[in-house]
């Protein structure tokens, strides 16, 4: 009898130990290795602090989820849905996300070393001091995400979420796609496109190839700003200020540069085919490598301080 029962206690003991293959229990602090949660609906589940080492959550919806802490290490990941996830702290090194949507899920300190991002979604994502040495970002979309060293990564094709009303009346921080509008403000890559902007104070931000095409920058100071390879096409830049801007290698294609102040502003090799410059005050500013072909120049004050009156419209006479 003894026998049966002590039997029995090692069946039920291998079983347990054995569980985390087929099934998990979903709690805090849960030990399921090898986890089989694929396509699981498990949204606003608590998993803080489980180890699911080498797990299956590809297709899961862990919308809400609290994955604080977790311990994912080589899972998989494929497709989730990780919306608004708590994923503090959390362990993914060589995970494979490829295809997971992270929005609005909080990563901050996760650990992400060598993970394959490939194709997640990570708009507005927070990755603050996160490990990330390794981790492949193919096609990852980057929209208002904030990345390890804290600056705000937005891809092209960013959605536009703006406040524009507040930026013109000057109230508070408003930021457009968590680009935050005021000086020296650091926007890498900021998506920017038709934002309405007029009268904004960016003076010295850090707008590296930011999309600002289509924007509306009326009157706004733009001073020994950074827009190098910036995306300025077709960009309402009437009197705005430009004056020791960085404008290298940007696009100001068919930009309206009306009475735009442009003194030793750095326009090497950017690109202005069809821009208005009417009224621009350009002294000092370095045009080496500029394309200027089809550009309006009238009453334009060129660098050498000259006056280019070339494209002025002659008023017929009846």
């Amino acid at each position: 009898m003894k026998k049966v029962l002590l039997g029995s206690l090692l069946l039920l003991t291998s079983l347990s130990a054995n569980a985390g293959w087929t099934e998990c229990s979903i709690i805090p602090h849960a030990q399921c290795p090898h986890a089989q949660l694929s396509g699981k609906n498990l949204e606003n589940a608590n998993l803080q602090e489980a180890q699911l080492v080498e797990g299956d959550l590809s297709r899961a919806n862990l919308t809400r989820a609290n994955l604080q802490g977790a311990n994912i290490y080589h899972g998989k990941l494929t497709g989730g849905n990780f919306t608004e996830a708590n994923m503090a702290g959390v362990t993914l090194y060589n995970a494979d996300l490829t295809g997971a949507n992270l929005t609005g899920a909080n990563l901050t300190g996760a650990k992400l070393k060598n993970a394959n991002l490939s194709e997640a979604n990570l708009t507005d994502t927070d990755l603050s001091n996160a490990e990330i040495n390794g981790a492949k970002f193919s096609k990852t979309v980057f929209c208002r995400t904030v990345m390890p060293n804290g600056i705000v990564n937005s891809g092209a094709n960013c959605p536009a979420k703006t406040a524009a009303a507040a930026v013109q009346a000057g109230v508070g921080e408003a930021s457009v796609n968590g680009c935050l509008i005021q000086p020296r403000s650091v926007c890498l890559n900021a998506s920017l496109a038709e934002a309405n902007l007029g009268s904004a104070n960016l003076s010295g931000a850090q707008l590296y190839m930011a999309n600002l095409a289509q924007a509306n920058l009326f009157k706004a100071n733009l001073g020994k700003a950074n827009l190098t390879e910036a995306n300025l096409a077709r960009a309402n830049l009437t009197s705005a200020n430009l004056s020791q801007t960085n404008l290298t290698e940007a696009n100001l294609s068919r930009a309206t540069l009306r009475g735009a102040q442009l003194e030793r502003a750095n326009l090497t090799g950017a690109i202005l085919l069809n821009a208005d410059l009417s009224d621009a005050d350009l002294s000092g500013a370095n045009i080496a490598g500029a394309a200027l072909s089809g550009a309006i120049l009238c009453n334009t004050v060129m660098p050498d301080g000259k006056v280019n009156n070339s494209s002025c419209r002659v008023e017929q006479k009846n």
